[in-house]
């Protein structure tokens, strides 16, 4: 019954103000022992990995990050081994969604995948990030491959109840947040973009050009009308920057994941007595820190377009659209359980029923757990600059950004967090010549003025 959105509001406002530290802390308080948690779980790994990162410590959030895979690696083989078991678990039915494990968004375990890759390329480690972009395509699979029988199943256990479920039934329900163009308008609630793009920058710039080609046409299966990636796929081998020259991606994230809460909701249940109007909990997707989007980079001279590839907010909705009938389902089947439960409980005493009917109701709650600290959007911009140093800008929301960086050698990968009131900048130290040295630094802006939050040396 953790309230796991309620414990994360601090650490992202923490985040937001540039006290990255402090939001580490916050972390570790939320997740002590014996005290608010058994054990660290997958959450605790995803939001680590995402606040060391951002603190300049790369190896230490990979290494978060693989704890975090690890775990989705067991549902995989769960899943691989026998998807019935996965798919039947009893708690859900008895409690709540809440009391199942929890194995990460369907957009989270994809969006891991891609975090890894990009952390792998960040400090050299390109037979790993090759490794990580295979597994990021098996997973994708893997994922459509299983709800599609989760649904299957849940569909045999309503007849096996004698249930129905249909969505007409949620009257009360704000589906038409769930039914908006952007959210249409994607392919499913779990492959982006951005992933597939670099895949392909990673393969063209390190000359592997029948790598590169699927990934920009995957890509472009999913952002159709971007223009980056249509141009990725054009040109793909034809960039050849000179011997002072590099081929530089901008990775621009922004603001945070949406928030999952919990709204109850009266749907007409089957009872003993006839059909009875009984409050259920369903999920409901809330953005609380939208992020602001630059229009463009500048550098050396350039006004590079910036163009967003993933939008995890519109993901999270459409995976929760495309859930929902499952979802519906599962709920209902699970009124009818506890109705029975409450019926036999009243035939052993007044005192007995009121005090089950109490416990179903404290219990009735929707699953709000979720990856917090993953931005909201995921842009990038691409460009062949001089190799050296070179001074970028772009507006951050709060005013105008600049700052010095450093251009490597073939190819350099420039990943940028605007999250409200502070700018993330992260740089490898001559990415694509093999180096692992990673140099970051953080600064915090409020309004116009600009504060130096920290900066710190390179980490091996």
């Amino acid at each position: 019954m953790r309230q796991y959105d309620s414990e994360l509001k601090e650490t992202v406002n923490l985040v937001k103000n540039g006290a990255i530290k402090q939001a580490i802390e916050q972390l570790e308080k939320n997740n002590t022992p014996g005290v608010v948690t058994k054990d660290k779980d997958i959450l605790y790994y995803f939001e680590k990995g995402e606040l060391l990162t951002l603190d300049n410590n790369y190896p230490a959030g990979k290494d978060s990050w693989l704890k975090a895979d690890e775990f989705v690696r067991q549902w995989e083989d769960s899943v691989k081994a026998d998807a019935s078991k996965v798919i039947g678990d009893i708690g859900s039915y008895l409690v709540n969604d809440k009391t199942r494990r929890y194995d990460g968004q369907d957009y989270e375990k994809v969006m891991l995948s891609t975090d890894l890759t990009l952390s792998h390329i960040m400090q050299g480690n390109y037979d790993l990030a090759r490794i990580e972009m295979k597994k990021t395509y098996e997973r994708e699979k893997l994922i459509e491959s299983f709800r599609e029988k989760e649904y299957d199943k849940l569909q045999e256990d309503a007849k096996s109840q004698n249930v129905s479920a249909d969505i007409k039934q949620m009257k009360d329900y704000p589906m038409a947040e769930l039914d908006t163009p952007e959210v249409n308008g994607l392919k499913n609630g779990f492959q982006n973009a951005f992933s597939h793009y670099l895949a392909g920058y990673f393969f063209e710039v390190t000359g592997e050009l029948s790598l590169a080609e699927p990934g920009y046409r995957n890509a472009i299966k999913l952002a159709p009308n971007s223009r980056v990636v249509q141009a990725g796929l054009k040109d793909v081998g034809r960039r050849r920057p000179g011997p002072k020259e590099s081929d530089v991606l901008f990775v621009i994230e922004s603001g945070f994941a949406p928030s999952w809460k919990s709204i109850t909701i009266p749907i007409p249940i089957p009872r003993q007595r006839g059909l009875m109007i009984t409050p259920l909990s369903f999920p409901l997707i809330k953005s609380e820190n939208p992020g602001f989007v630059p229009a463009s980079v500048s550098v050396a001279g350039k006004h590079l377009q910036v163009d967003t590839l993933t939008n995890i907010d519109a993901m999270a909705r459409r995976q929760l659209k495309d859930q929902m009938p499952g979802i519906l389902l599962r709920t209902v089947i699970r009124a009818v359980v506890k109705s029975v439960a409450q019926d036999q409980a009243y035939k052993g005493g007044l005192a007995l029923g009121v005090l089950t009917n109490v416990a179903t109701v404290v219990t009735e709650q929707a699953d709000d757990r979720s990856w917090r600290t993953l931005p909201e959007r995921i842009s990038v911009a691409r460009a062949t600059l001089p190799q050296g140093k070179q001074t970028i800008e772009f507006q951050s929301g709060s005013g105008s950004y600049r700052k010095e960086v450093d251009i490597g050698n073939r190819f350099t990968i420039i990943p940028i967090r605007i999250t409200g009131g502070t700018v993330y900048v992260g740089q490898p130290n001559a990415i694509g010549s093999g180096l692992s040295e990673v140099v970051a630094d953080t600064e915090i802006r409020k309004n116009t003025s600009k504060k130096s939050v920290h900066r710190t040396k390179p980490k091996e």
